[in-house]
């Protein structure tokens, strides 16, 4: 689909003036012409190479994703490759997308594989604001990086909130069953964003330190207060990179120290199984001793042999508790019943006596 507007002296803004008089419109100096492409079809990549005479390679490049973005320049034109940014804060889906421009001296040229809110919102603008025309190509090339770059603030801000929401969790001892898949992935996509646009940074440096002539003139302000606005959306990012990481590593903490607590609740339980065991190992050998079906044992003829055995494993029993409650270390304590206590303990001091009137203080 391919929309073309121009500003005609003594005529005025025309929306899709025809194709055939775009050789003519170019020619003239005095005419600003601008083609927006997207999804190029085959005749309108013709038109690519006649009449604006692009070379094969800049073609290519519009046409295909390019990695990083990147500015070239040829005999008669500017190659600008930018990134853009699509962010739909309901689905927490964030994808890059590719606008290329193609900059002469009194014409401007992008292309992009699909649908573009920057580039609809400067040509809705356009409608009232002719004068972003009428300063030339580069003028309407800059208002559109402008908006690229305004639309990297909601994700930032979106950025922001999680962090506040992961950062909450964690003090407040809320431990989400996602934090670390949602953690690495708001990390993959700070990544992202900066692989991006620290590249297309140095872009638009250049283009607003006037190294190419065709983007000169009343361009270069609003193109340095794009720099500007990504130099701080850059170190946003790199904030939120390293609040990421404090909180991955503050969420792996809290789940060694659960892991801990858990392993802390085995052993107490294995230690008490271990001492109740231990107790009554001797009071069932007492009792298998005497449980065995001899008939040659005097002592089960006695009158008082049976309360004298229930009292030799209940003095056994508790010496065998007595000895090991001295001798063994005491139970491991509940880390929720000593932070409970630390909490509940209060420290009071008394306040310093104020020294009398003309007395000296005591060291």
């Amino acid at each position: 689909m391919l929309k073309a507007s121009a500003w005609i002296p003594g005529t005025g803004l025309v929306a899709d003036p025809p194709r055939e008089k775009f050789a003519e419109l170019m020619k003239r100096d005095d005419v600003v012409l601008w083609l927006d492409i997207e999804a190029a079809t085959p005749s309108e990549i013709a038109i690519l190479r006649s009449p604006f005479n692009i070379h094969p390679t800049a073609i290519d490049e519009c046409r295909d994703y390019t990695a990083l973005p990147k500015v070239e320049n040829f005999d008669h034109y500017l190659l600008v490759i930018l990134h853009r940014i699509q962010f739909d804060p309901k689905t927490r889906e964030v994808e890059l997308k590719e606008i290329d421009f193609l900059l002469g001296k009194n014409w401007l040229i992008t292309v992009r594989q699909d649908s573009s809110t920057s580039v609809d919102d400067v040509q809705r603008r356009l409608q009232t604001h002719t004068d972003l025309i009428q300063e030339g190509p580069a003028r309407l090339m800059a208002e559109i990086v402008e908006v690229i770059m305004s639309k990297y603030l909601p994700m930032v801000e979106f950025l922001e909130k999680e962090i506040d929401v992961l950062e909450e969790a964690m003090l407040t001892g809320g431990h989400a069953v996602d934090a670390y898949g949602r953690i690495l992935s708001l990390r993959h996509t700070v990544v992202a964003l900066r692989r991006s646009l620290v590249p297309q940074r140095e872009v638009i440096q250049r283009l607003s330190r006037e190294e190419f002539r065709l983007a000169g003139g009343s361009a270069v302000l609003h193109l340095r207060e794009a720099h500007d606005e990504l130099y701080w959306i850059l170190t946003e990012l790199e904030i939120h990179r390293e609040l990421l990481t404090s909180a991955f590593e503050g969420h792996a903490a809290m789940a060694a120290n659960r892991l801990a607590e858990v392993s802390n609740r085995m052993n107490r339980v294995m230690e008490k199984l271990s001492r109740f065991a231990t107790i009554f190992m001797p009071l069932t050998l007492v009792t298998g001793i005497y449980g065995m079906n001899f008939e040659h044992m005097p002592e089960l003829h006695y009158r008082w042999s049976y309360p004298l055995l229930l009292c030799l494993i209940a003095g056994l029993g508790f010496a065998l508790a007595w000895y090991f409650r001295k001798t063994l270390p005491a139970p491991l304590v509940d880390p929720v019943e000593e932070e409970t206590q630390r909490l509940m303990t209060r420290v009071w001091r008394r306040p310093s006596e104020a020294p009398k009137p003309g007395g000296m203080p005591h060291h």
